[in-house]
Protein backbone atom coordinates (compact mmCIF):
# COMPACT_ATOMS: atom_id res chain seq x y z
CA UNK A 1 0.00 0.00 0.00
CA UNK A 2 1.28 3.06 -1.02
CA UNK A 3 1.08 6.49 1.00
CA UNK A 4 -1.14 7.86 -1.13
CA UNK A 5 -3.46 4.85 -0.73
CA UNK A 6 -2.97 5.17 3.11
CA UNK A 7 -3.47 8.85 3.08
CA UNK A 8 -7.06 8.33 1.15
CA UNK A 9 -8.39 5.52 3.29
CA UNK A 10 -7.70 7.89 6.23
CA UNK A 11 -9.12 10.86 4.74
CA UNK A 12 -12.55 8.93 4.16
CA UNK A 13 -12.42 7.20 7.35
CA UNK A 14 -12.27 10.81 8.81
CA UNK A 15 -15.12 11.69 6.58
CA UNK A 16 -17.64 8.66 7.95
CA UNK A 17 -16.27 9.63 11.47
CA UNK A 18 -16.99 13.33 11.41
CA UNK A 19 -20.52 12.57 9.83
CA UNK A 20 -23.29 14.69 10.95
CA UNK A 21 -26.58 12.79 11.16
CA UNK A 22 -29.84 14.55 10.36
CA UNK A 23 -31.88 11.34 12.19
CA UNK A 24 -29.51 10.79 15.29
CA UNK A 25 -29.87 7.13 16.04
CA UNK A 26 -27.86 7.57 19.26
CA UNK A 27 -30.24 10.40 20.32
CA UNK A 28 -32.83 9.73 23.27
CA UNK A 29 -35.97 10.69 20.99
CA UNK A 30 -38.31 10.45 24.08
CA UNK A 31 -35.87 13.12 26.26
CA UNK A 32 -35.54 15.47 23.00
CA UNK A 33 -39.25 15.06 22.27
CA UNK A 34 -39.83 16.83 26.07
CA UNK A 35 -37.34 18.98 25.68
CA UNK A 36 -38.19 20.72 22.41
CA UNK A 37 -41.97 20.59 23.29
CA UNK A 38 -41.61 22.82 26.59
CA UNK A 39 -38.67 24.69 24.49
CA UNK A 40 -41.48 25.57 21.78
CA UNK A 41 -44.59 25.91 24.44
CA UNK A 42 -41.94 28.32 26.59
CA UNK A 43 -41.26 30.35 22.74
CA UNK A 44 -45.15 30.25 22.14
CA UNK A 45 -44.13 27.80 18.80
CA UNK A 46 -45.53 25.03 17.14
CA UNK A 47 -43.81 21.80 17.09
CA UNK A 48 -42.66 19.90 14.80
CA UNK A 49 -41.23 16.26 14.71
CA UNK A 50 -40.09 14.39 12.17
CA UNK A 51 -39.95 10.81 12.32
CA UNK A 52 -37.13 9.60 9.31
CA UNK A 53 -33.79 7.86 9.00
CA UNK A 54 -30.89 9.36 7.44
CA UNK A 55 -31.06 6.33 4.53
CA UNK A 56 -34.61 7.86 3.09
CA UNK A 57 -33.63 10.00 0.31
CA UNK A 58 -37.25 11.74 1.04
CA UNK A 59 -36.15 12.51 4.82
CA UNK A 60 -33.00 14.03 3.52
CA UNK A 61 -34.86 16.41 0.84
CA UNK A 62 -37.21 17.23 3.45
CA UNK A 63 -34.79 18.64 6.10
CA UNK A 64 -32.89 20.06 3.08
CA UNK A 65 -35.87 21.80 2.50
CA UNK A 66 -36.66 22.65 5.96
CA UNK A 67 -33.05 24.39 6.65
CA UNK A 68 -33.55 26.60 3.14
CA UNK A 69 -33.24 30.50 4.12
CA UNK A 70 -37.03 30.70 3.07
CA UNK A 71 -38.39 27.77 5.01
CA UNK A 72 -35.70 28.76 7.95
CA UNK A 73 -36.92 32.28 8.46
CA UNK A 74 -40.52 31.34 8.72
CA UNK A 75 -39.91 28.48 10.84
CA UNK A 76 -37.45 30.58 12.95
CA UNK A 77 -40.34 32.97 14.36
CA UNK A 78 -43.04 30.19 14.10
CA UNK A 79 -41.82 26.58 14.86
CA UNK A 80 -39.31 24.46 15.99
CA UNK A 81 -38.98 21.06 14.64
CA UNK A 82 -36.95 17.87 15.82
CA UNK A 83 -35.84 14.98 13.92
CA UNK A 84 -36.46 11.52 15.42
CA UNK A 85 -34.30 8.43 14.06
CA UNK A 86 -36.36 5.28 12.87
CA UNK A 87 -33.17 3.29 12.02
CA UNK A 88 -34.20 0.80 9.34
CA UNK A 89 -37.95 0.58 10.76
CA UNK A 90 -36.87 -0.91 13.71
CA UNK A 91 -36.16 2.11 15.82
CA UNK A 92 -38.07 4.70 18.02
CA UNK A 93 -41.77 3.27 16.68
CA UNK A 94 -43.57 2.78 19.92
CA UNK A 95 -42.17 5.99 21.17
CA UNK A 96 -44.04 7.44 17.31
CA UNK A 97 -46.90 5.30 17.67
CA UNK A 98 -47.62 7.02 21.36
CA UNK A 99 -47.78 10.69 19.59
CA UNK A 100 -49.99 9.30 16.74
CA UNK A 101 -47.59 8.40 14.04
CA UNK A 102 -47.68 5.51 11.62
CA UNK A 103 -44.79 4.91 9.47
CA UNK A 104 -46.71 2.37 7.41
CA UNK A 105 -47.11 5.04 4.33
CA UNK A 106 -43.90 5.43 3.75
CA UNK A 107 -41.63 8.08 5.45
CA UNK A 108 -40.28 11.20 6.62
CA UNK A 109 -43.44 11.26 8.80
CA UNK A 110 -44.36 14.65 10.87
CA UNK A 111 -46.53 15.24 13.81
CA UNK A 112 -47.71 18.89 14.95
CA UNK A 113 -47.90 20.27 18.64
CA UNK A 114 -49.90 23.88 18.69
CA UNK A 115 -48.20 26.38 21.05
CA UNK A 116 -49.72 25.04 23.63
CA UNK A 117 -48.29 21.61 23.74
CA UNK A 118 -51.48 19.55 22.23
CA UNK A 119 -51.89 17.62 19.31
CA UNK A 120 -52.70 19.21 15.77
CA UNK A 121 -51.96 15.98 13.79
CA UNK A 122 -49.47 13.60 11.52
CA UNK A 123 -49.08 13.15 8.24
CA UNK A 124 -49.92 9.62 8.43
CA UNK A 125 -51.41 9.25 5.04
CA UNK A 126 -48.07 9.71 3.17
CA UNK A 127 -48.03 13.61 2.80
CA UNK A 128 -44.41 13.91 3.20
CA UNK A 129 -43.64 10.63 1.69
CA UNK A 130 -42.44 12.29 -1.72
CA UNK A 131 -40.12 15.21 -0.54
CA UNK A 132 -37.54 14.46 -2.70
CA UNK A 133 -39.80 16.30 -5.60
CA UNK A 134 -40.99 18.87 -3.19
CA UNK A 135 -39.61 22.52 -3.34
CA UNK A 136 -38.84 24.16 -0.62
CA UNK A 137 -41.50 26.49 -1.48
CA UNK A 138 -43.97 23.84 -1.36
CA UNK A 139 -42.68 23.07 1.82
CA UNK A 140 -42.68 26.40 3.28
CA UNK A 141 -46.61 26.63 1.94
CA UNK A 142 -46.97 23.39 3.84
CA UNK A 143 -46.18 24.48 7.33
CA UNK A 144 -47.24 27.85 6.85
CA UNK A 145 -51.11 25.76 6.69
CA UNK A 146 -50.04 23.98 9.62
CA UNK A 147 -49.72 27.25 11.74
CA UNK A 148 -52.33 29.47 9.90
CA UNK A 149 -55.09 26.63 9.37
CA UNK A 150 -54.04 24.12 12.70
CA UNK A 151 -54.50 21.14 9.92
CA UNK A 152 -52.47 18.66 8.03
CA UNK A 153 -53.14 19.07 4.21
CA UNK A 154 -50.87 17.85 1.23
CA UNK A 155 -48.08 20.40 -0.18
CA UNK A 156 -49.54 21.86 -3.00
CA UNK A 157 -48.34 22.35 -5.92
CA UNK A 158 -46.06 26.33 -6.85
Amino acid sequence: MTIRHLALIVLIWSLFACEQYQYDPNADAEEEFAAALSDAVDEDKYLMVVFGADWCPDCRKLHENLQSPEVSNYMRDHMDFLTVDIGDRDRNLEFAARLGVSIENGIPVAVFFDPNGDPIGATNSGQLEPSRYLTSRQILRFVEAVVNERRITRPSRV
